[in-house]
């Protein structure tokens, strides 16, 4: 399979889907894949500060 073949699938994943594949197999890949600046600056950006903001008023900072 390739990447675009990869990518293709995943978008096509129904929302709970893809939720499972951020929250379980991202954390699977991550300390083989993610070793350099780039890569963490890059999930740095995607969880920007105002949608943990947001996350934490929806959620009362977890309590």
């Amino acid at each position: 399979m390739t990447l675009d073949e990869i990518k293709s699938a995943i978008l096509g994943l129904g929302e709970a889907d893809q939720k499972k594949l951020i929250t379980e197999v991202i954390p699977l890949i991550w300390p083989k894949a993610c070793l350099d600046d780039a890569c963490v600056a890059k999930f740095r950006e995607l969880v920007d500060e105002a949608t943990i903001k947001d996350y934490r008023e929806q959620h009362m900072g977890g309590i």
